[in-house]
Order: C-alpha cells, then structure tokens, then sequence
C-alpha cells in the first residue's frame, strides 16, 4: 500500500509538466487490423492488390519471442503454490502477494532498462466482497507512452491469480500453470519486446488480480483507471490474454495450429471489429498459427475480463488456446509439465503482432471523409487522405461473415469499382512508407453510402 502511495504521489508530481504520468495521461489514438480470404472474382480497378503491404521489421520483431524467458515466468509463478487471492500476501515464497511483488518487480525491470522512454509502473489496490469476506487486492500496471498524439491506447491484459480446488481454500496448492500463469508469461514478454521498439500508441499492461472469483480485478480497473482518467474515445481496444499453454483437451487431442479469438456480440459490436482485426494482423505475417474468430463473446457459462471492458463499451478480445483440458483446471493438475513451450511462443508471437500493428501503424482514414459517386458502371469511393500514408487497406465484409471476405490494397484515397454493392461493410487502414498497415477505421454499411 505504501508503495501504491508512492507511486502515485510521483505520478501527480510528473502531471504537472508531462500530462503523461500513470493515473492522468494524456493517451494517444489509432486503430487496427483484420482477415484476408480468397476472391472468387476478378475486380475491374487496375493498380488494386490483394495481399497488403508488410513492415519487414516485424519479422525481426517476432523473432525476439525468446521460450527461456517464457518459461522463467512460468517457473516462478507456479513455484509460488497458490495464487488465490485468500493465500498469504505478505510473505515473499508463496501466495499471492509474492506473485503481486515478483510481477512489480519484473514490470520495474523494464522500466529501468528503458531508461530514454517514458513508462510508469503501479500497483492498483481495490476492495471486494467475496463469500461473506471483505478482500484486499492489487493490480500490477505498467504503461508505455506512445509517440503520436492522437494515435489512442490499447490495454493489454493477463489475469495472474490462481483457484485451487476447493475454490474457496485460499491454502489449496495452485498452481496455475496454464491458468493463467502461460497469459501472464505473454504479457511480460510483449512488454519486454515493444519496450524497445518505436509505436504511435500508448499501450498499458495490466496484470489482473481477481478473475477467478469474477472479475473484480479488471473491472475495478475500467472503474476506477479507465473511466476516471482515460476519455472514452481515446481508448482503441483491449486485449486479453487467457490460456495459452496447452493445445490438447482431455481425450489428448491436439490442435496446435489454430488460436481462438472471442468477442462480444452482435457481428458488427466494437469488439467484434477488433477481433476481426486482430485475426487479420495475424494472417498477414504468420502461416504458423491460425486465428479463428468465435460468435461469443466466451465459452459457454465461463468468463474473462475482456468482458469486463466490453460491457463498458470498450472494444475487447479474448485470445486463447485452441482446445481445452478442464480436468487441468482450477485444480493441483494445472502444472508445468501441461504446457506446449513451442505453442505458447507461437501464441506469444500472433499476439505480439496484433499488438505491433495496432500501436505502430498509422491511424485509419476518418470515416466522416467517405464519399461515394455513382459512375456508368458501378461506384467512386473517395476518402480524406492520411498524412504520412503510402497506401490504404479497404476492408470488405458481407453480412454473416465473422472475418472481412475481402482486403484490396491501393495507394491513392479513391477507388472505382463496380464490386461494392456485394458487400455489408467496408473499412479503411492506412499503410505507412515502410509498409506497416495501422488499425481499420470503424465500419460503414456500404448501402448507406451507395444509396
């Protein structure tokens, strides 16, 4: 608590001249990828392509996604035995208040070897009601300043708390490998990555407490940080890292090539859109894992905190493994030797894509700059261009589609095309000079405007 104080004491100090300490930023803007599938017809447009343009930067990127670093986090949350948020929280071995100190430590650990930007790390205390008890927990926090005002913020979060078996005894061995001691090794290691590389966005990690007991933790973060300090609009999208270890249910069936992807419903929410495109960053580097977008926004009767923010109104996903073992979970099973380490860095990878080309790209075309000119055959779609943009992405999405149908690439604000009218929705992203397409504009229904 004292250091909770603390930090917050050097944030209101910072705020003074900065606007950029943890509590009051000023955070920035932008907006996110998608899907690309195969067209069954020839466009008429000349100088139209179908695969997007791609940074060859973050090749090097994915690359630094090291498994020693994984399995360090690994180790070292689930040798503290239990992280229910009834175990012990003053002892440095075990429990949960060990796994809080180990987490702000390792978050301060990037801070410090980041020395040329600004990042802030905090804990964020929070009371809650839970069978008849008043409970004490903490968040651990950390955010990176982006670089371009207006590019807007993205949260990145995993839950690190455990629940053992009872789940009401706080002194049940916990371990918590895969749940979701794997989400919180992603974290730290995208952190630790996008640390050290440029991104027009602001991105928060949050590390939750609560989840298991429902979600006390990340709404008590959307209450009490997001809705008192970050305006609405700012806020692009969040990201939930839950279980990704282990791509085998019960049976020992294994599927190590998809990676699902929940959102809130209905097809044309907010957290639908940047599930969409989250699944379409991912395609567009990697052929090593497949994301698969759900039409829910969780597994039946189960939940997470990407729904925290989405019943907020935040635009919010879920990425987690592609099958499930549930006779590993909440229980002493959840153990080292049930994670897939080469699963775990391909999970590690897509995720820390989708979070390179949202923070890093440019922001899209404003939506309110679309015009549309009926031509002798078909249509003119014309936009307000980006500055800094050597090309633009155009979404296309018929109605049922969970993923876009169709991506074109031009490099000029306009399009004449004699195609539009088979499609629901259209999107726009911009592509910057080296090839990094940034977030897609929020959808329009292309009937509307071809009226």
């Amino acid at each position: 608590m004292r250091r909770s104080l603390l930090a917050l004491c050097a944030a209101l100090s910072l705020l003074a001249c900065t606007l950029s300490a943890p509590s009051q930023m000023a955070l920035l803007n932008s907006q996110l990828p998608t899907a690309t599938p195969t067209p069954v017809y020839t466009p008429t447009p000349p100088r139209v392509g179908y695969a997007p343009p791609r940074d060859p930067s973050l090749h090097a990127l994915r690359a630094q996604v090291q498994n020693d670093r994984l399995m360090h986090t690994l180790s070292r949350l689930v040798g503290f035995g239990t992280r229910h948020v009834l175990s012990p929280v003053d002892r440095a071995d075990r429990g949960i208040g060990a796994a809080r100190d180990w987490l702000f430590g390792a978050f301060e650990r990037v801070r410090t070897a980041h020395p040329h930007k600004i990042i802030q790390v905090w804990t964020q205390p929070f009371v809650f009601a839970w069978q008849g008890r008043q409970i004490r927990a903490e968040n651990v926090v950390a955010v990176l300043q982006g670089s371009m005002a207006g590019a807007g913020v993205y949260v990145i979060g995993a839950h690190y708390d455990s629940i053992g078996a009872p789940p009401t005894d706080g002194d049940a061995y916990a371990p918590g490998a895969n749940d979701n001691a794997s989400g919180v090794a992603a974290l730290l290691e995208i952190m630790h990555i996008m640390a050290g590389q440029p991104h027009r966005a602001t991105l928060i990690f949050v590390a939750f407490s609560a989840e298991e007991t429902g979600r006390q933790g990340s709404l008590a973060f959307v209450e009490d940080y997001l809705r008192a300090y970050v305006p609405h609009e700012v806020m692009r999208g969040m990201l939930n890292l839950d279980m990704l270890g282990s791509p085998r249910d019960a049976n020992g069936r294994l599927d190590a090539r998809t990676l699902r992807l929940f959102s809130a419903p209905p097809n044309d929410s907010p957290s639908r859109q940047l599930a969409r495109q989250v699944a379409f960053a991912i395609s567009a580097y990697s052929d090593e894992i497949s994301p698969v977008l759900q039409s829910s926004e969780d597994r039946l009767g189960r939940w997470g905190d990407q729904m925290s923010f989405s019943a907020a109104g935040y635009a919010a996903v879920r990425l987690i493994q592609s099958l499930e073992d549930h006779t590993r979970q909440h229980n002493a099973r959840d153990t080292l030797d049930g994670i897939d380490l080469d699963y775990l860095m391909r999970a590690t990878r897509a995720a820390l894509t989708a979070v390179a080309v949202l923070s890093g790209g440019l922001p899209p075309p404003d939506p309110r700059g679309v015009a549309v000119q009926r031509l002798p055959s078909g249509y003119q779609l014309t936009w307000a261009g980006v500055p800094e943009a050597r090309g633009y992405l155009i979404a296309l999405r018929q109605t049922a589609s969970l993923a876009y149908d169709l991506v074109l690439s031009v490099e000029a604000p306009s399009l004449a095309w004699d195609q539009f009218a088979r499609y629901e929705t259209l999107a726009l992203a911009s592509v910057d000079a080296n090839g990094r397409f940034g977030g897609f504009s929020p959808e329009l229904r292309l009937r509307d405007l071809l009226r």
